[in-house]
Protein backbone atom coordinates (compact mmCIF):
# COMPACT_ATOMS: atom_id res chain seq x y z
CA UNK A 1 0.00 0.00 0.00
CA UNK A 2 0.93 3.46 -0.72
CA UNK A 3 2.86 5.24 2.59
CA UNK A 4 2.65 8.76 1.64
CA UNK A 5 0.33 11.76 1.95
CA UNK A 6 -3.40 11.68 2.04
CA UNK A 7 -5.14 13.55 -0.45
CA UNK A 8 -8.85 14.00 0.35
CA UNK A 9 -11.59 14.15 -1.61
CA UNK A 10 -14.73 15.30 0.44
CA UNK A 11 -17.50 13.49 -1.09
CA UNK A 12 -15.15 11.05 -3.29
CA UNK A 13 -12.61 8.64 -1.75
CA UNK A 14 -9.51 9.21 -0.34
CA UNK A 15 -6.30 8.76 -2.11
CA UNK A 16 -2.35 8.13 -0.53
CA UNK A 17 0.38 9.47 -2.77
CA UNK A 18 2.81 7.03 -3.58
CA UNK A 19 6.91 6.95 -1.80
CA UNK A 20 9.61 5.64 -4.08
CA UNK A 21 10.05 2.26 -2.68
CA UNK A 22 6.28 1.52 -1.71
CA UNK A 23 4.93 -1.68 -2.86
CA UNK A 24 1.41 -0.73 -4.90
CA UNK A 25 -1.76 -2.97 -4.17
CA UNK A 26 -5.44 -2.48 -6.27
CA UNK A 27 -6.44 -0.01 -3.38
CA UNK A 28 -3.54 2.56 -4.41
CA UNK A 29 -4.85 2.45 -8.33
CA UNK A 30 -8.97 2.00 -7.40
CA UNK A 31 -9.23 4.61 -4.92
CA UNK A 32 -7.90 6.84 -7.73
CA UNK A 33 -10.13 4.93 -10.22
CA UNK A 34 -13.38 5.25 -7.94
CA UNK A 35 -13.27 9.58 -8.08
CA UNK A 36 -12.58 9.82 -11.69
CA UNK A 37 -15.71 7.22 -12.24
CA UNK A 38 -17.97 9.74 -10.00
CA UNK A 39 -16.47 12.92 -11.78
CA UNK A 40 -17.71 11.26 -15.52
CA UNK A 41 -20.43 8.95 -14.22
CA UNK A 42 -24.33 9.11 -13.33
CA UNK A 43 -24.95 12.70 -11.66
CA UNK A 44 -25.55 12.17 -7.67
CA UNK A 45 -28.94 12.07 -6.99
CA UNK A 46 -28.44 14.83 -4.38
CA UNK A 47 -32.17 16.09 -3.58
CA UNK A 48 -32.51 19.88 -4.66
CA UNK A 49 -33.26 22.10 -1.72
CA UNK A 50 -29.58 22.53 0.15
CA UNK A 51 -26.76 23.16 -1.91
CA UNK A 52 -23.95 20.52 0.01
CA UNK A 53 -20.71 20.36 -2.63
CA UNK A 54 -19.69 16.88 -1.44
CA UNK A 55 -22.85 15.22 -2.16
CA UNK A 56 -22.88 16.62 -5.75
CA UNK A 57 -20.84 15.47 -8.65
CA UNK A 58 -21.54 13.31 -12.09
CA UNK A 59 -21.27 15.07 -15.82
CA UNK A 60 -23.07 11.64 -17.45
CA UNK A 61 -20.20 11.22 -19.54
CA UNK A 62 -20.20 7.10 -18.65
CA UNK A 63 -18.01 6.65 -16.02
CA UNK A 64 -14.59 5.90 -15.98
CA UNK A 65 -12.84 3.96 -19.03
CA UNK A 66 -11.22 1.70 -16.97
CA UNK A 67 -12.13 -1.44 -14.82
CA UNK A 68 -10.76 -1.55 -11.29
CA UNK A 69 -8.12 -3.51 -10.67
CA UNK A 70 -8.43 -7.00 -9.23
CA UNK A 71 -7.26 -7.86 -6.08
CA UNK A 72 -3.43 -9.48 -6.31
CA UNK A 73 -3.74 -8.82 -9.84
CA UNK A 74 -1.40 -6.39 -12.01
CA UNK A 75 -2.00 -2.93 -12.89
CA UNK A 76 -1.25 -3.00 -16.54
CA UNK A 77 -0.03 -0.20 -18.95
CA UNK A 78 -2.62 -0.28 -21.45
CA UNK A 79 -5.72 -2.96 -20.12
CA UNK A 80 -9.44 -2.74 -19.49
CA UNK A 81 -8.71 -3.67 -16.14
CA UNK A 82 -6.08 -2.22 -14.29
CA UNK A 83 -4.99 -0.23 -17.37
CA UNK A 84 -2.86 2.63 -15.96
CA UNK A 85 -2.83 4.53 -19.46
CA UNK A 86 -6.50 4.06 -19.53
CA UNK A 87 -6.31 5.88 -16.01
CA UNK A 88 -4.22 8.48 -17.46
CA UNK A 89 -6.13 8.88 -20.35
CA UNK A 90 -9.63 10.15 -18.32
CA UNK A 91 -7.50 12.66 -16.15
CA UNK A 92 -6.06 14.06 -19.43
CA UNK A 93 -9.18 14.40 -20.83
CA UNK A 94 -10.60 16.01 -17.26
CA UNK A 95 -8.13 18.18 -17.13
CA UNK A 96 -8.70 19.66 -20.64
CA UNK A 97 -12.44 20.02 -20.08
CA UNK A 98 -12.21 22.00 -16.62
CA UNK A 99 -8.70 23.67 -18.10
CA UNK A 100 -6.07 22.63 -15.56
CA UNK A 101 -2.66 21.86 -16.26
CA UNK A 102 -1.52 18.46 -16.18
CA UNK A 103 1.55 17.72 -13.85
CA UNK A 104 4.53 15.81 -14.92
CA UNK A 105 4.36 12.39 -16.27
CA UNK A 106 0.67 12.54 -16.42
CA UNK A 107 0.46 13.82 -20.14
CA UNK A 108 2.55 10.42 -20.80
CA UNK A 109 1.29 7.59 -21.88
CA UNK A 110 2.83 4.80 -19.95
CA UNK A 111 3.26 1.58 -22.47
CA UNK A 112 4.42 -2.01 -22.35
CA UNK A 113 8.15 -1.51 -20.33
CA UNK A 114 7.87 1.28 -18.72
CA UNK A 115 8.19 2.12 -15.29
CA UNK A 116 5.46 4.41 -13.59
CA UNK A 117 7.51 6.34 -11.34
CA UNK A 118 6.29 7.68 -7.55
CA UNK A 119 5.85 10.76 -8.78
CA UNK A 120 3.85 9.86 -11.96
CA UNK A 121 1.50 8.29 -9.55
CA UNK A 122 1.25 10.69 -7.17
CA UNK A 123 0.95 13.66 -9.30
CA UNK A 124 -2.09 11.63 -11.30
CA UNK A 125 -3.62 11.55 -7.45
CA UNK A 126 -3.14 15.61 -7.19
CA UNK A 127 -4.58 16.15 -10.62
CA UNK A 128 -7.65 14.27 -9.77
CA UNK A 129 -8.22 16.37 -6.52
CA UNK A 130 -7.65 19.50 -8.64
CA UNK A 131 -10.45 18.27 -10.81
CA UNK A 132 -12.96 17.39 -8.09
CA UNK A 133 -12.03 20.57 -5.92
CA UNK A 134 -12.97 22.73 -9.40
CA UNK A 135 -15.79 20.35 -10.55
CA UNK A 136 -18.18 23.45 -10.89
CA UNK A 137 -15.95 25.67 -12.63
CA UNK A 138 -15.78 24.33 -16.07
CA UNK A 139 -14.31 27.51 -18.17
CA UNK A 140 -17.84 28.35 -20.05
CA UNK A 141 -19.50 31.21 -22.36
CA UNK A 142 -21.83 33.08 -21.57
CA UNK A 143 -24.86 34.28 -24.19
CA UNK A 144 -27.90 34.58 -25.57
CA UNK A 145 -29.99 31.36 -26.89
CA UNK A 146 -32.98 29.89 -27.94
CA UNK A 147 -35.92 32.18 -28.01
CA UNK A 148 -37.68 35.30 -27.12
CA UNK A 149 -40.68 37.41 -26.38
CA UNK A 150 -41.10 40.99 -27.08
CA UNK A 151 -43.91 43.24 -26.28
CA UNK A 152 -44.83 46.89 -27.88
CA UNK A 153 -47.62 47.73 -25.73
CA UNK A 154 -47.69 50.47 -22.82
CA UNK A 155 -48.03 49.18 -18.80
CA UNK A 156 -47.50 51.48 -15.95
CA UNK A 157 -48.04 48.65 -12.99
CA UNK A 158 -46.51 45.21 -13.12
CA UNK A 159 -45.65 42.73 -15.73
CA UNK A 160 -43.95 39.70 -15.99
CA UNK A 161 -42.46 36.93 -18.20
CA UNK A 162 -41.09 33.55 -17.91
CA UNK A 163 -38.65 31.45 -19.85
CA UNK A 164 -38.92 27.48 -19.58
CA UNK A 165 -35.70 25.42 -19.76
CA UNK A 166 -36.52 21.22 -20.29
CA UNK A 167 -34.39 18.69 -20.18
CA UNK A 168 -34.80 14.80 -21.86
CA UNK A 169 -33.51 13.64 -18.45
CA UNK A 170 -32.84 13.89 -14.61
CA UNK A 171 -29.54 13.46 -15.86
CA UNK A 172 -28.82 15.60 -18.52
CA UNK A 173 -30.83 18.02 -16.36
CA UNK A 174 -28.29 17.88 -13.47
CA UNK A 175 -25.12 17.40 -15.44
CA UNK A 176 -25.79 21.00 -17.18
CA UNK A 177 -24.97 22.28 -13.33
CA UNK A 178 -22.67 19.78 -12.68
CA UNK A 179 -20.95 21.45 -15.08
CA UNK A 180 -21.22 24.89 -13.87
CA UNK A 181 -23.67 25.73 -16.62
CA UNK A 182 -26.27 28.17 -15.98
CA UNK A 183 -29.79 29.70 -17.59
CA UNK A 184 -31.00 32.80 -17.08
CA UNK A 185 -32.49 35.77 -19.14
CA UNK A 186 -31.52 39.19 -20.41
CA UNK A 187 -34.05 41.84 -20.56
CA UNK A 188 -33.74 45.24 -22.39
CA UNK A 189 -35.76 47.98 -24.34
CA UNK A 190 -35.58 48.25 -27.81
CA UNK A 191 -36.87 51.09 -30.17
CA UNK A 192 -36.97 54.94 -29.62
CA UNK A 193 -38.88 57.71 -28.92
CA UNK A 194 -39.79 56.69 -25.91
CA UNK A 195 -40.09 58.72 -22.27
CA UNK A 196 -37.72 59.58 -19.80
CA UNK A 197 -39.46 56.74 -17.22
CA UNK A 198 -38.56 54.38 -20.20
CA UNK A 199 -34.56 55.40 -20.53
CA UNK A 200 -34.58 54.60 -17.06
CA UNK A 201 -36.04 50.89 -17.50
CA UNK A 202 -33.74 50.61 -20.20
CA UNK A 203 -30.83 51.92 -18.00
CA UNK A 204 -31.36 49.74 -15.10
CA UNK A 205 -31.74 46.61 -17.89
CA UNK A 206 -28.76 47.21 -19.50
CA UNK A 207 -27.15 47.50 -16.05
CA UNK A 208 -28.32 44.12 -14.62
CA UNK A 209 -27.23 42.91 -17.97
CA UNK A 210 -27.53 38.99 -18.45
CA UNK A 211 -28.77 37.08 -15.17
CA UNK A 212 -28.35 33.46 -14.81
CA UNK A 213 -28.71 30.69 -12.64
CA UNK A 214 -25.87 28.37 -12.01
CA UNK A 215 -25.17 25.42 -9.33
CA UNK A 216 -24.53 27.08 -6.71
CA UNK A 217 -25.44 31.05 -7.47
CA UNK A 218 -26.57 33.58 -10.09
CA UNK A 219 -24.79 35.64 -11.60
CA UNK A 220 -25.56 39.47 -13.17
CA UNK A 221 -23.62 42.67 -13.65
CA UNK A 222 -25.30 44.82 -11.90
CA UNK A 223 -27.69 44.52 -8.62
CA UNK A 224 -28.75 42.43 -5.83
CA UNK A 225 -27.81 38.69 -5.80
CA UNK A 226 -29.56 36.23 -3.50
CA UNK A 227 -26.90 33.74 -3.57
CA UNK A 228 -28.99 30.76 -4.63
CA UNK A 229 -28.41 28.63 -7.20
CA UNK A 230 -29.92 25.12 -8.87
CA UNK A 231 -29.47 22.97 -5.98
CA UNK A 232 -31.34 25.11 -3.74
CA UNK A 233 -34.04 25.17 -5.67
CA UNK A 234 -37.76 24.09 -4.77
CA UNK A 235 -41.36 23.57 -6.85
CA UNK A 236 -42.22 27.34 -5.83
CA UNK A 237 -40.24 30.22 -7.09
CA UNK A 238 -37.20 31.40 -4.82
CA UNK A 239 -35.77 35.03 -5.55
CA UNK A 240 -32.55 34.79 -7.19
CA UNK A 241 -31.64 38.47 -8.51
CA UNK A 242 -33.13 42.19 -8.01
CA UNK A 243 -32.21 45.38 -9.45
CA UNK A 244 -33.43 48.63 -8.79
CA UNK A 245 -33.76 52.02 -11.04
CA UNK A 246 -32.15 55.74 -10.32
CA UNK A 247 -33.12 58.75 -9.06
CA UNK A 248 -36.49 59.79 -9.74
CA UNK A 249 -37.10 56.21 -10.80
CA UNK A 250 -35.22 54.48 -7.97
CA UNK A 251 -38.53 53.10 -6.85
CA UNK A 252 -38.67 50.56 -9.86
CA UNK A 253 -37.38 47.20 -9.77
CA UNK A 254 -37.02 44.06 -11.19
CA UNK A 255 -36.65 40.88 -9.75
CA UNK A 256 -36.00 37.43 -11.18
CA UNK A 257 -37.01 33.90 -9.78
CA UNK A 258 -36.13 30.56 -10.10
CA UNK A 259 -38.09 27.19 -9.51
CA UNK A 260 -37.63 23.62 -10.80
CA UNK A 261 -40.42 20.88 -11.07
CA UNK A 262 -39.34 18.25 -9.21
CA UNK A 263 -36.65 18.80 -5.94
CA UNK A 264 -35.89 14.85 -6.66
CA UNK A 265 -36.13 14.35 -9.85
CA UNK A 266 -35.61 17.98 -11.67
CA UNK A 267 -36.06 18.11 -15.77
CA UNK A 268 -37.08 21.55 -16.04
CA UNK A 269 -36.30 24.82 -14.48
CA UNK A 270 -38.70 28.23 -14.88
CA UNK A 271 -36.82 31.65 -14.38
CA UNK A 272 -39.67 34.46 -14.05
CA UNK A 273 -38.72 37.76 -14.21
CA UNK A 274 -41.06 40.25 -12.80
CA UNK A 275 -40.96 44.11 -13.43
CA UNK A 276 -42.73 46.71 -10.90
CA UNK A 277 -43.37 50.31 -11.83
CA UNK A 278 -44.19 51.96 -8.54
CA UNK A 279 -43.49 55.63 -9.63
CA UNK A 280 -46.43 57.52 -10.07
CA UNK A 281 -47.77 61.11 -10.95
CA UNK A 282 -49.39 61.40 -7.97
CA UNK A 283 -46.69 60.44 -5.94
CA UNK A 284 -44.03 62.49 -7.52
CA UNK A 285 -46.30 65.49 -7.72
CA UNK A 286 -47.51 65.33 -4.17
CA UNK A 287 -44.34 67.23 -3.06
CA UNK A 288 -45.03 70.12 -4.74
CA UNK A 289 -48.69 69.82 -7.00
CA UNK A 290 -47.10 69.59 -10.49
CA UNK A 291 -44.89 66.82 -12.64
CA UNK A 292 -43.96 66.92 -16.35
CA UNK A 293 -42.63 64.66 -18.85
CA UNK A 294 -39.52 64.05 -17.26
CA UNK A 295 -41.21 62.55 -14.25
CA UNK A 296 -38.98 64.58 -11.63
CA UNK A 297 -41.08 68.12 -10.00
CA UNK A 298 -40.11 71.54 -10.24
CA UNK A 299 -37.84 70.57 -13.62
CA UNK A 300 -39.20 73.64 -15.72
CA UNK A 301 -41.49 71.40 -17.38
CA UNK A 302 -44.22 71.22 -15.17
CA UNK A 303 -46.94 72.51 -17.43
CA UNK A 304 -46.44 70.16 -19.67
CA UNK A 305 -48.00 67.57 -17.97
CA UNK A 306 -47.25 63.70 -17.70
CA UNK A 307 -48.38 60.79 -18.74
CA UNK A 308 -47.47 57.80 -16.51
CA UNK A 309 -46.78 54.68 -18.82
CA UNK A 310 -43.87 52.57 -19.65
CA UNK A 311 -42.55 51.44 -23.11
CA UNK A 312 -44.46 54.13 -24.80
CA UNK A 313 -43.45 55.75 -28.12
CA UNK A 314 -41.49 53.19 -30.65
CA UNK A 315 -40.78 51.24 -27.26
CA UNK A 316 -40.16 47.33 -28.03
CA UNK A 317 -39.76 45.42 -24.15
CA UNK A 318 -37.78 42.08 -25.07
CA UNK A 319 -36.86 39.31 -22.86
CA UNK A 320 -34.12 36.75 -24.19
CA UNK A 321 -33.48 33.23 -23.01
CA UNK A 322 -29.72 33.02 -21.81
CA UNK A 323 -27.69 30.41 -20.82
CA UNK A 324 -23.97 29.31 -19.52
CA UNK A 325 -22.68 26.64 -20.79
CA UNK A 326 -19.06 24.48 -21.47
CA UNK A 327 -19.94 23.51 -24.71
CA UNK A 328 -16.90 25.74 -26.22
CA UNK A 329 -14.83 23.47 -24.63
CA UNK A 330 -14.92 21.54 -27.64
CA UNK A 331 -12.48 18.61 -25.78
CA UNK A 332 -12.73 14.94 -27.80
CA UNK A 333 -13.78 12.58 -25.55
CA UNK A 334 -16.39 14.71 -23.47
CA UNK A 335 -20.02 14.35 -25.45
CA UNK A 336 -20.65 17.26 -23.14
CA UNK A 337 -23.75 19.36 -22.89
CA UNK A 338 -27.08 18.44 -23.84
CA UNK A 339 -28.82 21.58 -24.41
CA UNK A 340 -32.33 22.12 -22.83
CA UNK A 341 -35.60 22.86 -25.08
CA UNK A 342 -36.76 25.95 -24.23
CA UNK A 343 -40.10 27.85 -24.59
CA UNK A 344 -41.49 31.17 -23.27
CA UNK A 345 -44.59 32.92 -22.07
CA UNK A 346 -45.91 35.63 -23.43
CA UNK A 347 -44.90 39.43 -21.38
CA UNK A 348 -48.11 39.66 -19.12
CA UNK A 349 -49.50 42.60 -16.96
CA UNK A 350 -50.53 46.72 -17.51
Amino acid sequence: MASGSTYTISGGTNMIGVVAGDVIDDADFNNARANVDKLLGTPSDHPLGTYTASSIYGINEGGAGVNAASAGGLVYADNATGGFKRLQDDVQLLCAFYGITVRSGVGSDVADGNTITAETWTNLMLNIQDVWNNRFSTPSALGLYGTSESRSATWNTEIEQTMTFTWASEAECRAWFNMGCGVGINARVEGSGYNSQTSNWASLLNAMSTVAMGPSTTEGSSGTNAGLGFYEMSTSYQLLWTKYGSGAYASNYVKVYGKVNSTTNPTTVDIKSVYTDPYTAAAAAAADGAIGPDGVPSTGDDAAGYTDVVNDGSGIWRVLSAIRTADNRNITGIDGVSYPTITKSSISGS
